[in-house]
């Protein structure tokens, strides 16, 4: 009755050396479309605004206005997707983690 059970080994253990995850090509692109959008995305929506402002307000006319209310537009949109965008960024970054590992 005292005889040793034998269990399969564990991984990680030298009887089983684990095994390594392998990313796909296509999961290491996606990671870094992810991760590099909404930075762009971000970076052309505050020039874009602070450009449309500038020609708002170098031309003193009647006509111009209509550029600063559209540069506010691209910074309010910003505001609002500024959520998805960062959720996206977060995503990416953990996906080029998982990758590099």
């Amino acid at each position: 009755m005292n005889e040793p059970v034998a269990y399969p080994p564990q991984p990680g253990t030298p009887w089983m050396p684990p095994s390594p995850a392998t990313r796909s090509r296509a999961y290491r692109v996606w990671a870094q479309v992810l991760l590099w959008a909404p930075v762009a995305l971000t970076m052309i929506g505050v020039a874009l605004g602070a450009g449309l402002l500038a020609v708002a307000d170098a031309d003193p006319t009647y006509g111009s206005a209509a550029y600063g209310y559209l540069g506010l537009m691209a910074w309010g949109i910003l505001f609002v997707l500024s959520p998805v965008l960062l959720g996206s960024f977060i995503a990416g970054l953990v996906m080029v983690n998982r990758a590099r590992r």
